[in-house]
């Protein structure tokens, strides 16, 4: 390319030659080389200045090369972490729906159990109440209980007491003609068979009528005393006999606490039990005797305790 330039400068220097003079020619000449050589300046400069900028260039060519390449390099590094990012994630977001659906269960149980909570509550109220109506309807028993134990202490009283009156009015006569106990919260008066009747008989002896009248003279004063008389017998003879027997030796009592004192006759009840309420073996001779009796018995009237007991 210089030579191309040099070759060009001739020309232009040489075709004016043939026009001019020498001293313009060598003014002209002056002129050219001064132009060549600033030509020659600027191409050297451009050349210079072509190179290093070819050389920036290949530099910064070579940089962006290394640029382009570490930049792939790290695409390829992002790439991969994308990947392992989305990997991530979509296990992540897999956890997180598992936890979402574990927590809807947990608040649909918590939901149930804060119904049963709530259901729980409102039965505890109401047996609370129920509790309460118990507690009271119980504290009313344990006070009726408390009467009723008073009551039957009374009454038991009210027995023994009435136990040891008779015994006292009867003391004149022994234990084998009669005999007086307690039975069930009742007075039994046992008369045996010699105190009253001869054998076979319903007609009530002497003796056997005085005790039979200082018993009802003591009852006529014990009016909240109800009066049972049984009649008894052995085993001989036959049943319909004994019943008849056993029956008219009970009447034969009533007749006389009717007619020698105030007993009202509602206050008694005669019934004939024959050989079949035995006290004793009817296989011998004492055993029949103690079955051959008479008993009064003393039944204290518990109407007011009743009427307490089915309040």
């Amino acid at each position: 390319m210089q030579k191309f330039f040099l070759f060009i400068t001739l020309i232009i220097l040489i075709f004016p030659s043939c026009l001019v003079t020498k001293k313009k020619y060598d003014s002209l000449s002056e002129k050219n080389q001064k132009t060549i050589d600033s030509l020659d300046y600027i191409l050297d400069k451009t050349l210079y200045d072509y190179k290093n900028a070819k050389t920036k260039n290949d530099v910064l060519r070579q940089r962006n090369k290394n640029l382009i390449d570490s930049l792939k390099t790290e695409t390829g590094k992002l790439s991969n972490d994308t990947s392992n990012l989305n990997s991530s994630l979509a296990n992540a977001l897999e956890e997180y729906n598992k936890k979402q659906r574990i927590l809807k269960e947990t608040e649909n149980r918590l939901n149930k159990k804060s119904e049963l909570i709530d259901k729980l509550k409102n039965e505890q109220e109401i047996k609370s109440k129920q509790i309460d109506s118990l507690r009271i309807s119980l504290e009313e028993k344990q006070k009726r209980l408390v009467q009723l134990e008073n009551m039957i202490n009374q009454n038991k009283a009210e027995v023994n007491k009435l136990k040891t009156i008779i015994n006292d009015a009867l003391k004149s006569f022994d234990d084998t003609e009669l005999n007086v106990y307690l039975k069930d919260g009742k007075v039994y008066v046992s008369m045996e068979e010699k105190l009253l009747f001869k054998t076979g008989s319903s007609s009530i002896d002497k003796r056997g009528k005085q005790a039979i009248i200082k018993l009802g003279k003591i009852l006529e004063k014990n009016t909240d005393t109800e009066i049972l008389i049984e009649g008894h017998t052995d085993n001989v003879g036959p049943d319909k006999y004994n019943w008849k027997l056993s029956t008219e030796r009970a009447l034969s009592v009533v007749d006389i606490l009717t007619e020698n004192t105030k007993i009202k006759p509602e206050r008694v009840t005669a019934s004939g039990r024959g050989m079949h309420k035995p006290v004793a073996n009817n296989y011998t001779d004492s055993g029949k005797q103690k079955n051959r009796r008479i008993e009064i018995i003393l039944v204290p009237k518990l109407d007011s305790l009743y009427k307490l007991m089915n309040e």
